[in-house]
This record gives structure tokens, C-alpha cells and sequence, in this order.
């Protein structure tokens, strides 16, 4: 892309051929510096002359008479999916008993999942439903290379990992006091060794020899899974990020340049002093409905928005096979760059710009929204680019789970890995949760992250008849039922 920038008169934005084969480059020139002057003159012909001598005539409008045309001019673009094609999803279907129940659970069991009122599931369901067969690959592949699990298996410790952010505990030593509390270990039909409960060291040791790349790894293979199954549908993308604090002093220590993490880094949103840590872009699936993450890059917190924006766009278009149709952001990282970008690659860049910029067609479709209508689609009216642009706080909401519910505000640990390996960890049991929600045909559970608390063998059989009853179920060994039958059988008064 070429940029001419002017002071008086409109700025002219020239795109080439390289920034729609993925060679882009930005050559700009300040015509009121004489030295960009003559570089821009000698090199580009076509570029407008006015004398400089005699009254300037007075414009009345900020459209040049002669303009270079751009390549946007002569390609009639228009969104494949349009009016409320693209914002309309169909609802997540219901299995049925033998696609995923018959041989995993019994089917009084799948009833009792699908009719019992106020029942949210087992924990131990994320197990049953779900293959991770993947961890046990893995380990074979890492103790292959001398790597130690001191006899311990990936699969049970990351499933204690997963409990422990399900209920919320800030560190490692929050299931070591559960044991307190509890006879026998929590997952006993989970694990291997149904006596194994690991201690904070253990967990912390386990987790620190799992590579950051492999969580990653399982991530995406859940999210295409979900892609498989109809729950996400490849269409609306939205970008955002999330503050993640670092487990170190925010100040530095005297006579040192760098905080205690070294890879971590000073967090300031919005004039907001957040702290030291780290700062992903994220990218979430929008199904109207339903939202899931389902890619992400880790930063550190004194990251650029429009760079992080930039490099998380340029990973996940590299890797995902499925065609997107829009992508919504705030303002953050809004550029000319970024725009075109997202652009070049089919998508329609839903970006909210900010109000001072004077060299981009910026318009206000309603107070404090302000947007480039370059990149406004023609056949779309401003309601209806707004009630678009109106799903950007669907990923504000899936990402307040991760503070709010699973406590995951604060790192356990320092460094740019247990960040990637904390976010894939709440991610994946997100995921899980959603998958098993869906194979038990239960979607009304899929956005609950509440969901699958509860275990089958601790504390659930003393509820299970009071639930029973509460939902309709009449139990033979009822104490209520039998002196029911009783009165009605010899007509006792009450």
C-alpha cells in the first residue's frame, strides 16, 4: 500500500496487487517534508499537481476531482451471507441414547441426565464422554525422550488440575486440603490407580514437564471437535483479550531492570494500572446464541493492541480450515493495516474506529460509535451493521468465567508457558463441559459453567431420592409412597 498524506487536502490511500497475495507492505510519505516530496514525485507520476502561487480556491468538497482508482473499485465486493443469514443459527441438535450414551452409562442413568429437574450432571461425566487417550500419547512420546512422571500418569493429575480451576481454588494446595475433608480420593473412578491422590508438589511437577504446545494442541482438537458436532459454526469471529496477573511483585526490586518475571510485563488499559503479567488475544466463536474461545495467542501485559491483534489474525488464518465471514472488535486494535488485512482475507472487518482521526472516512452511526465506511459493506443499512457489531460483548461475558468463576484472575506460577498451559487448562474443561453437554442431549447445559459439579459418589446418593420425588419419580421404597398406599388401601383417616 502506498500513503500520500496531506495536510489541507484528502490523503490518498493507494493499494497494490502484493496486498492481496499476502506480500503486503506500507510505503508512506509526508508530501509537507521535502524530502518524502521529491521521493513521492520522482517515483509516482500520477500523483496531482496544484500551483502553489495565487488565491487557493475555496473547496467545497474533500473529494478530489482526480483520484487513483483502487482495486476495490472495480470488484463488485459484497458479503456472501447477508441480512439475517448471517447472524441466524440453528439450534444444537439432540442425540440420541445409542450415538453416545449406550455402553458408557446405563439408561436409567440418561434419563435421569435428560428429565431430572435441576440436575447439572457428574464430573465424572467430562471423563466417560471424552477421549484422552491423547495425554497417554503424549507421555509416551515425552518419556521417550528421558522425560520423569515419577510414576504418575498425565491423564490423572491434569484431570485434578481441571478440578481444582473447576471449583475455583487459586493454587495447587487447595485439592491437598480437601483431603481433609473426604475419606477417600475425589476421582476414584477416574484415575488409573483409583487409591492415587496427588499433593500440591505432585501437580506442580507433572504440570511443569507437560510442554505448553501440547495443552495448545488439545485445545484445537476440542474446538474441532465442536466444529464436527454442529455446536460452533465457523461464521462470526470476535478478538478481544483479558488481563492475567502474574504471581510476582509489581514493583521492580532495587538495582534490578526486570520484575521477578522476567517474561511478564507492566499492564495499562484505558489510563487502568492493572499490574504485572500477561495479555492474550482471543478469539471466540460467535453462534448467536452460544460463544466459545477458539484460538488464542499469549502476550506479555505491555503488549500493542494493534500488533497483538495483527500476529493472533496472521496464526490463526494460517492454521484454521474453515471459512469466516465477519470479525468484531473494539477499538483497540483498530489501524488502516489491520482493516485491509482482515479484508484481503474474505472477511468483513466489523472494527470500531476512534473519533479523532482526521485522515480516514469516519462516520458516527450512533453516539460514541464511530466507524470507517470504507469497509462498510454497500447493501448494509446502519441498524443492521450495529446489531452485528452489537455481539462484541458475547466475549467479555465468556471471559468474565474465567475471573469470576474460576478464580483464575491470578497465576499459580511465573512465566509466558504456565500462562499458555493456565488458559488452555480453562479452555479445555470449558469445552469438555460443552461436549458433554451436547452427547448427553442436554443443550441447555452447554453455556453453564456451573455445569458437572456435582460427583457420583460423594454426597449425591443422600439427594438423589429427594430430587427423584421433587421431579415426579415415585420410588417402591419409599416411606411417603408406602403409607400413601396404605391409607388408600384401608381408607385411613389422615
Amino acid at each position: 500500500m502506498i500513503i500520500i498524506l496531506y495536510r489541507i487536502k484528502p490523503s490518498i490511500y493507494q493499494t497494490q496487487l502484493t496486498d492481496f497475495i499476502g506480500l503486503k507492505s506500507i510505503e508512506t510519505y509526508d508530501m509537507s517534508v521535502p524530502r518524502d516530496y521529491r521521493i513521492a514525485r520522482k517515483k509516482f507520476r500520477w500523483i496531482p499537481i496544484h500551483p502553489t502561487w495565487g488565491k487557493r480556491a475555496s473547496s467545497t468538497t474533500r473529494i478530489l476531482s482526480k483520484f487513483q482508482k483502487k482495486i476495490q473499485d472495480f470488484i463488485d465486493w459484497v458479503p456472501k451471507l447477508k441480512d439475517k443469514y448471517l447472524y441466524r443459527f440453528s439450534r444444537v441438535k439432540i442425540p440420541r441414547f445409542k450415538e453416545f450414551g449406550l455402553g458408557v452409562i446405563s439408561k436409567m442413568e440418561w434419563e435421569m441426565h435428560r428429565y431430572l429437574k435441576g440436575f447439572n450432571g457428574f464430573f465424572e461425566n467430562l471423563f466417560e464422554f471424552n477421549d484422552l487417550s491423547f495425554f497417554q500419547d503424549l507421555q509416551g512420546i515425552l518419556e521417550n525422550r528421558g522425560v520423569s512422571f515419577k510414576d504418575m500418569f498425565i491423564e490423572d493429575v491434569f484431570a485434578y488440575e481441571m478440578l481444582r480451576i473447576n471449583l475455583g481454588f487459586k493454587n495447587y494446595a487447595g485439592i491437598q486440603r480437601m483431603g481433609r475433608f473426604i475419606t477417600d480420593p475425589p476421582l476414584i473412578s477416574i484415575t488409573h490407580d483409583p487409591d492415587f491422590f496427588p499433593d500440591a508438589h505432585d501437580i506442580s511437577y507433572v504440570l511443569t514437564k507437560i510442554p505448553a504446545d501440547a495443552l495448545f494442541e488439545f485445545f484445537q482438537l476440542l474446538a474441532k471437535e465442536c466444529v464436527d458436532c454442529g455446536i460452533i459454526v465457523p461464521r462470526i469471529l470476535i478478538w478481544d483479550g483479558q488481563f492475567i496477573r502474574s504471581n510476582c511483585n509489581n514493583n521492580k526490586e532495587k538495582g534490578h531492570s526486570n520484575y521477578s518475571d522476567l517474561e511478564a510485563g507492566y499492564c495499562r488499559h484505558n489510563g487502568i494500572k492493572k499490574g504485572v503479567g500477561y495479555d492474550p488475544g482471543i478469539l471466540y466463536a460467535h453462534c448467536f446464541n452460544r460463544w466459545f474461545p477458539i484460538y488464542f495467542k499469549m502476550f506479555a501485559g505491555n503488549r500493542n493492541d494493534i500488533l497483538a491483534f495483527r500476529e493472533t489474525i496472521e496464526e490463526f488464518f494460517k492454521l484454521t480450515k474453515y471459512e469466516w465471514k465477519v470479525l468484531i472488535a473494539d477499538s483497540g486494535p483498530y489501524s488502516l493495516q489491520n482493516m485491509e488485512n482482515i479484508r484481503a482475507k474474505g472477511l468483513v472487518p466489523i472494527i470500531r474506529a476512534r473519533k479523532n482521526l482526521k485522515t480516514h472516512p469516519i462516520r458516527e452511526l450512533k453516539k460514541g460509535f464511530f466507524f470507517n465506511t470504507d469497509f462498510i459493506p454497500k447493501e448494509w443499512s446502519d441498524d443492521y451493521f450495529l446489531k452485528i457489531y452489537g455481539f462484541r460483548p458475547m466475549i467479555e461475558q465468556g471471559n468474565s468465567y474465567n475471573n469470576t468463576y474460576y478464580n483464575a484472575f491470578r497465576m499459580n506460577t511465573r512465566g509466558m508457558d504456565a500462562a499458555v498451559k493456565l488458559r488452555c487448562t480453562i479452555y479445555i474443561l470449558e469445552l469438555l463441559k460443552t461436549l458433554t453437554a451436547y452427547k448427553l442431549g442436554r443443550p441447555d447445559l452447554i453455556m453453564k459453567p456451573s455445569a458437572f459439579e456435582s460427583s457420583r459418589y460423594f454426597n449425591f446418593r443422600q439427594m438423589l431420592p429427594y430430587k427423584a420425588r421433587k421431579s415426579g419419580y415415585l420410588y417402591l421404597n419409599s416411606l411417603d409412597v408406602l403409607r400413601r398406599r396404605i391409607k388408600n388401601l384401608y381408607r385411613l383417616p389422615s
